[in-house]
């Protein structure tokens, strides 16, 4: 008999920090997680698990984390309080601020940890409608903004994607991402070394990357000079169509626009896209004919082609050598998503440009804006100025870019609040900071990794412990702090409407519980969450895959597109740009990492070092050896860092780690761990954002180093 929440034994559960929820087996002493290690008999990860997520009870039982509302008293200051009278006075400064200045003077910000909570996620969304406010920031406008904006161009809404069908493929050129370390993103691959060995047993797996990443140096790897990929893609889709290599029947068939986009591949010159990316054209040919020499060959990209000045045309681009190469539609190559839940076998339409920023006219996307503008956001007079901070789990000083800028915006709010585990950097300037629920203390299901499952899995995991001190879901704090304004959640189906007629309230849970009954997953195996209660270690859905589904696009002409004005006035953007001179910074993760939260986790930080890996050359040109210290410097600052040669980079290229450079924080072994925070030499402001997306420019950004010279 399985133990119940609390209780001493192995409890079945799946790690909630990326894509890949793996399963878990953790074990319960004395009410507190000792241990964990990965589950054997999850169908899905089939006892694979990194080694974050066998630690991540160092985060549940942290003795710096968060377990009580927290006031801040004084500059970097706070003592306990209740929870009465945090969310009183939270309710009353709230109602105050709107009423003077309206919604829009309440900003949020979201950030990576809670985006696998249902409860928590979903309910942040719903308390911002419940205020009023479009001012939501997060972090996706750091690295997923300009793949939801390629996505709406190409099929008429943000959240349709197409992801790889890794099991079945035979050829997989990847761009700009490193899923060996990553695990994957917008892609489902819990088992990611394993299904990428099969596809280079098969046919090969090519990673073209300015650095020799884990992935690149485990596969075949073509060094590109970074933030040229949107070159070697035309270049690649000029040879399909010159070669008699396009998939003319499918593109009459399902797309609208590639004649347009012929016009435009007739102009590039092949040498001159090798002199761009610093790759021969033999080799570009060579990429584009192994894309096409099999059916079941995909090509897949993520936050390197992602957060760069052409972020959304090399998207774009990307998804155009899937429809063109015809590797798109069918098994092995790229599709859409299986349905699982109810609805989501149809394309929503909208997602983007619903709003527009105060500060520099950007567009939403995904109901999220720029945080580049966020700094001046809250500086700048005038109507819609931000009065209020709501952030849930970020950590907007070392996650977003701004610098001091934004410190100084953080002090002149007139209300900050911080739902999070721990009093991080920025949260170190909120007035309140509020406990929330790690993995363990809460019930979930795989709700995220819904949108890139080809082979779909679902897994319902009860709390494994009681909430750790006075932590709560912050769904419930939600709620509570409505309920003292005078509001309530809003409520989208005929349940919850039903539920709140009668005095009572839905959660995200139940209302996903709802949508998997009724949908795919329901017609196909009758599932529920109580039906998944009886296969506790999660099952494989018998769901047929609609290869290509029709369904999915939103356009009016029901045709992917291949061309659209935005893609004109982006090429011609991609033309006239001139190439960046002087180094160019990359950034850099690491397995035993995920952005900035796992840093007080000594078990995960311990080896972590924060250095500026440099290729041997551009280091002996400098004066540098190993292990130097030096500036990293641009037009936005500098930082000192410590010096590492390395050639798996590009001559030209150097990376940093982000989200070092924790200082202020109440994490006293990040606060250990050194680095500093590279993103104050992103800048900020309308000028250091791609305009279509409002993608923060993060990497190739020019910079130099320079030694640093004894005091």
């Amino acid at each position: 008999m399985r133990p119940a929440t609390g209780e001493d034994g192995d409890h079945i559960t799946f790690c909630r920090i990326c894509t890949a929820v793996c399963g878990l087996v953790a074990t319960v002493e004395d009410g507190k997680v000792v241990r964990a290690r990965p589950d054997p008999d999850n169908p899905s990860s089939q006892g694979h698990a990194c080694v974050k997520g066998i630690a991540y009870h160092g985060v549940t039982h942290d003795p710096d984390r968060v377990t009580r509302p927290m006031k801040r008293v004084a500059p970097g200051r706070f003592e306990p309080v209740s929870w009465d009278e945090a969310l009183g006075d939270i309710a009353a400064r709230l109602s105050a601020i709107i009423a003077e200045h309206g919604p829009d003077a309440v900003a949020s910000y979201q950030g990576n940890p809670p985006a696998y909570a249902t409860d928590g996620m979903t309910g942040f969304r719903m308390f911002l409608k419940a205020l009023g406010t479009t001012k939501i920031y997060g972090a996706g406008s750091q690295d997923t903004n300009a793949r939801f904006t390629a996505n709406w161009i190409l099929y008429g809404s943000p959240l349709t994607i197409d992801v790889p069908d890794v099991n079945n493929a035979d050829f997989m050129l990847i761009f700009g991402a490193n899923p060996l370390i990553s695990h994957g993103s917008l892609i489902f691959t819990p088992r990611v070394r394993h299904q990428l060995d099969a596809v280079a047993a098969r046919g090969g797996v090519v990673v073209v990357d300015p650095r020799r990443s884990e992935t690149a140096a485990r596969y075949e790897h073509v060094a590109i000079e970074p933030n040229s990929d949107c070159w070697l893609m035309l270049a690649m889709l000029k040879t399909l169509a010159d070669e008699g290599l396009a998939d003319e029947a499918f593109l009459a068939e399902r797309c609208a626009g590639w004649g347009e986009l012929q016009v435009a591949l007739a102009g590039i010159d092949y040498a001159d896209a090798a002199q761009r990316t610093g790759i021969d054209v033999e080799t570009i040919k060579t990429l584009a004919r192994r894309l096409t020499a099999s059916p079941k060959s995909v090509c897949y990209g993520r936050v390197g082609i992602c957060r760069g000045p052409h972020a959304t045309l090399a998207n774009f681009l990307l998804s155009a050598l899937n429809m063109v190469g015809g590797t798109f539609g069918h098994e092995g190559g790229s599709t859409f998503a299986t349905p699982v839940l109810a609805g989501s076998d149809r394309a929503t339409a909208g997602g983007y440009d619903e709003v527009r920023s105060r500060v520099g006219n950007f567009p939403s996307v995904t109901q999220f804006l720029p945080s580049a503008v966020m700094p001046d956001d809250i500086l700048e007079p005038g109507p819609g100025k931000v009065r209020a901070l709501l952030s849930l789990g970020g950590n907007v000083l070392l996650a977003a870019p701004g610098g001091d800028r934004l410190r100084r915006g953080l002090e002149q709010l007139e209300l900050s609040v911080s739902f999070d585990l721990y009093i991080n950097e920025a949260g170190s300037y909120a007035d309140y900071v509020l406990p929330g629920l790690t993995f363990y203390e809460r019930a979930d299901l795989p709700m995220v990794p819904f949108m890139s499952m080809v082979q779909p899995f679902l897994q319902y995991a009860e709390p494994v412990i009681a909430p750790v001190g006075e932590a709560r879901s912050e769904f419930d704090t939600f709620c509570e702090i409505l309920a003292r304004m005078g509001l309530r959640m809003p409520a989208s189906s005929p349940d919850e409407v039903a539920a709140q007629a009668a005095g009572g309230q839905m959660r995200p849970l139940e209302v996903l519980d709802g949508a998997i009954r009724q949908g795919p997953a329901g017609v196909h195996g009758d599932w529920s969450i109580d039906k998944l209660r009886e296969h506790p270690h999660g099952v494989m859905l018998d769901i047929p895959i609609p290869w290509g589904n029709q369904e999915k696009i939103a356009h009016a002409d029901g045709r992917i597109h291949l061309w659209d004005d935005m893609v004109a006035a982006e090429l011609g953007r991609l033309f006239a740009a001139a190439p960046v001179e002087g180094l160019k910074l990359l950034s850099r993760r690491d397995m035993r990492s995920h952005n900035g939260w796992l840093h007080n986790v000594d078990r995960l930080i311990r080896s972590q070092k924060p250095t500026l890996h440099i290729h041997p050359d551009d280091a002996a040109e400098r004066g540098l050896a190993d292990g130097d210290r030096a500036t990293l410097s641009n037009r936005f600052g500098a930082i000192e860092v410590e010096v590492e040669l390395n050639d798996d980079h590009r001559r030209g290229t150097v990376s940093y780690p982000h989200c070092f450079g924790h200082d202020t924080g109440g994490w006293q072994r990040a606060n250990r761990a050194g680095g500093a925070n590279v993103n104050i030499l992103l800048g900020h402001g309308p000028d250091v954002v791609e305009a279509v997306s409002g993608t923060t420019l993060m990497d190739g950004i020019a910079v130099e180093v320079t030694a640093l010279q004894p005091a």
